[in-house]
C-alpha cells in the first residue's frame, strides 16, 4: 500500500482543497445571485441541523479509523486494521440508514419547528445525501490511515466537478419558482456530486488497495494478529471517536442553537425574521469567504491525526514536536497574508462575488482574527492525534457556550447587530485557540520560531503596500479586477519577501503539485532567488 510523506500528503490535499474551493466558489456566486441574501441564509439555518445528524450517523469514526489504521500498521497489526476497516463500514451504513428514515418521517414537524418555513423541502433533500456521506467518510478514513491522501484529493475534485456542473443549472432552472426550489435544486446537486466522489473511491479500492490489504495480512504472521478480536478492535475505535463524536454534537448543538438565538437577540431589538435571515445570509458569505484559506490547514490538519498517532504509537517524542511544529508554521504562514488581504480587500471581495456590500464590511471587521481562527483546526487534530479527544470535548463546551452567550449579549443587549455575531465569532475563536495551545503544550513540546513569525509579519506588512497601492490605481475599474490584481500583486510580493528573508526555501514552493513548478519559474528570474536558498 503506497505512503505518502507528511508534507507531501498536506499538500496533495491542499491542492486538492484549492480546487475544489474554487469551484464551490462558483456555486456560491450563482446562489447567492439568483437566490440572495435570503437564500443563502436559509443554508446556514438548515446547515447546523444536517451536520447534527451527519454527525450522529458517522460517530466520529472516519478519524478514529484513520488513527486505528496509523497505529496498526506502524505495529505491524494488519488484521487489526483490516477488521477496523470492515466494522467501520458496517456501523455508519446501519446507522446513517436508520438516521435517514427517522428523520424523514419527522421532517415536516422538525422543519415546522426549527427551520424557516420554506426550507423543508431543501432539508428532505439534505437528509438523502447522508448515507453516500458517512461512507464516503469511512472510505476517506480509511486512505488517511494509510497515509496515502492522492484517492480522496481527486475524489473531491470529482464530487466538486460534479456538484458545480449539476447544481449551477439546477438552481438556474428551479430559483424562479421560489428559493425554496432553488434551495433543494442545491441539495440535489451537492448529493449527486458526493455520489460520484464515493464511487471514484471504491472503485480505486475494490480495483486495487483492496487486493493490497488482503495479501499483506495473509503475509503477516504475527501473534498479536492472532490474538486479535472484534470486541478489542470495536474498542479501540470507541475510545476515539466517543469523545470526537461528543465533541461534534456539542459544536453542532451550538452551531444549531446559534441561529435561534440570533433570532431572539435580534426580536429584542425590533428586528423581524425575515430580515434577521437575510443579515445571517451576508454573514454566512463572509464566513464563507474568510474561512477559504482553511482548505489548506485542513488538509494539514487531516494528515497530522495520523502522522502523529503513528509517531506516538512507535513512542517517537521528536517526530510528534516536530510535526506539531510543522504545522503551526504552515498555518503562520498562511494566516498573516490573508489577514492582510481580508483586511484591505474584503469589500471588493465580497461585492465582486455575492454583490452584497455588508458582507464585505463582516469579513473586513472579522479579518484580524484569521490567525487564532486557522490554527484551531490543527491544535485539535494533534490532541486527537494523542489520544486527548476529551479535552477537545471540554474545549468546544467553553468555547461554545461563550459564544452563543456573546451573540445575545452583543446583539441583544449592545445592540451591534450582525456585527454582534461576528464579534462571538472572533472572541470565541480567540479563547478556543488559547486553550487549545495550552493543552498542547502539557502533553507535546511546542516550540515556535518566533523570529519567523516575525519575518512573516514583515513579509505580509511589505504585501500590504502594493494591495493598497493596486486598489488605488484601479479605483475607477470593477471592484473583481480590482480584487484579482491587488490579490496577485499582495500574493507575488509576499513570496519574494518570504523567500528574501528566508522563510522559505525555493524548493519547498517547486513541491506545490501544479502550481508549484510555474511559480518557481517566475520567482527564479528575481535576483536573488536560487535553488539554494536556504531558510528553517
Amino acid at each position: 500500500m503506497r505512503k505518502q510523506s507528511f508534507l507531501q500528503g498536506a499538500m496533495v490535499l491542499g491542492a486538492a482543497g484549492l480546487a475544489t474551493k474554487g469551484m464551490a466558489m462558483m456555486i456560491q456566486v450563482v446562489v447567492a445571485r439568483e437566490l440572495g441574501a435570503q437564500g443563502f441564509g436559509l443554508f446556514q439555518t438548515i446547515n447546523p441541523l444536517f451536520y447534527l445528524l451527519l454527525t450522529i450517523s458517522t460517530l466520529a469514526l472516519p478519524p478514529a479509523l484513520s488513527k486505528v489504521l496509523a497505529e496498526n500498521i506502524a505495529i505491524g497489526n494488519l488484521a487489526k486494521a483490516r477488521r477496523a476497516w470492515r466494522l467501520s463500514n458496517g456501523t455508519v451504513l446501519v446507522i446513517s440508514a436508520a438516521v435517514c428514515l427517522f428523520a424523514l418521517a419527522f421532517a415536516p414537524e422538525i422543519a415546522a419547528k426549527w427551520l424557516d418555513a420554506r426550507a423543508t423541502l431543501p432539508f428532505i433533500g439534505a437528509l438523502f445525501r447522508i448515507p453516500v456521506v458517512c461512507l464516503s467518510s469511512v472510505m476517506t478514513g480509511y486512505y488517511m490511515g494509510i497515509q496515502n491522501q492522492t484517492p480522496p484529493a481527486v475524489a473531491w475534485i470529482v464530487e466538486t466537478a460534479v456538484r458545480t456542473m449539476t447544481t449551477i443549472p439546477l438552481v438556474i432552472a428551479f430559483s424562479p419558482h421560489g428559493i425554496q426550489y432553488g434551495a433543494l435544486a442545491v441539495m440535489i446537486g451537492a448529493g449527486l456530486g458526493e455520489a460520484a466522489g464515493y464511487l471514484f473511491m471504491l472503485s480505486r479500492y475494490l480495483a486495487r488497495d483492496r487486493k493490497a490489504m488482503e495479501h499483506a495480512v495473509q503475509a503477516a504472521s504475527s501473534s498479536t494478529q492472532a490474538n486479535a478480536s472484534v470486541q478489542g478492535t470495536a474498542r479501540d475505535l470507541v475510545q476515539i471517536a466517543l469523545p470526537n463524536t461528543i465533541t461534534n454534537i456539542t459544536g453542532i448543538v451550538a452551531f444549531a442553537a446559534e441561529p435561534v438565538i440570533m433570532y431572539l437577540a435580534f426580536a429584542k431589538i425590533g428586528i423581524p425574521k425575515s430580515q434577521a435571515t437575510a443579515l445571517y445570509g451576508a454573514f454566512g458569505m463572509a464566513m464563507e469567504l474568510l474561512f477559504l484559506p482553511t482548505v489548506l490547514s485542513s488538509a494539514l490538519s487531516s494528515v497530522v491525526i495520523p502522522a502523529v498517532s503513528e509517531a506516538a504509537a512507535l513512542r517517537n517524542g521528536a517526530l510528534v514536536t516536530r510535526r506539531l511544529n510543522q504545522v503551526i508554521q504552515a498555518t503562520m504562514f498562511l494566516a498573516l497574508p490573508a489577514t492582510v488581504f481580508f483586511t484591505l480587500s474584503g469589500h471588493d471581495l465580497a461585492t465582486s462575488l455575492y454583490n452584497v456590500k455588508l458582507a464585505g464590511d463582516i469579513l473586513a471587521y472579522v479579518a484580524p482574527t484569521c490567525a487564532f481562527l486557522y490554527v484551531l483546526d490543527p491544535l485539535s487534530a494533534v490532541l486527537q492525534g494523542l489520544n486527548k479527544a476529551a479535552i477537545s470535548t471540554l474545549i468546544s463546551l467553553v468555547t461554545s457556550a461563550i459564544r452563543i452567550g456573546c451573540i445575545y449579549y452583543f446583539v441583544g443587549i449592545e445592540r451591534e447587530g450582525i456585527y454582534g455575531v461576528a464579534t462571538a465569532v472572533a472572541i470565541a475563536g480567540i479563547v478556543s485557540t488559547v486553550i487549545s495551545v495550552y493543552f498542547v503544550r502539557k502533553y507535546v513540546h511546542l516550540w515556535v520560531n518566533f523570529l519567523n513569525v516575525g519575518k512573516m509579519l514583515i513579509a505580509a506588512a511589505l504585501a500590504s503596500v502594493p494591495i493598497r497601492e493596486t486598489q488605488v490605481a484601479l479605483h475607477s475599474l470593477s471592484p473583481s479586477l480590482q480584487v484579482a490584481v491587488s490579490g496577485i500583486v499582495g500574493l507575488f510580493t509576499y513570496l519574494v519577501a518570504a523567500i528574501y528573508l528566508r522563510v522559505v526555501r525555493v524548493e519547498q514552493l517547486e513541491r506545490i503539485p501544479v502550481f508549484g513548478t510555474v511559480l518557481v519559474s517566475v520567482l527564479a528570474k528575481m535576483p536573488f532567488v536560487s535553488s539554494h536558498n536556504t531558510a528553517r
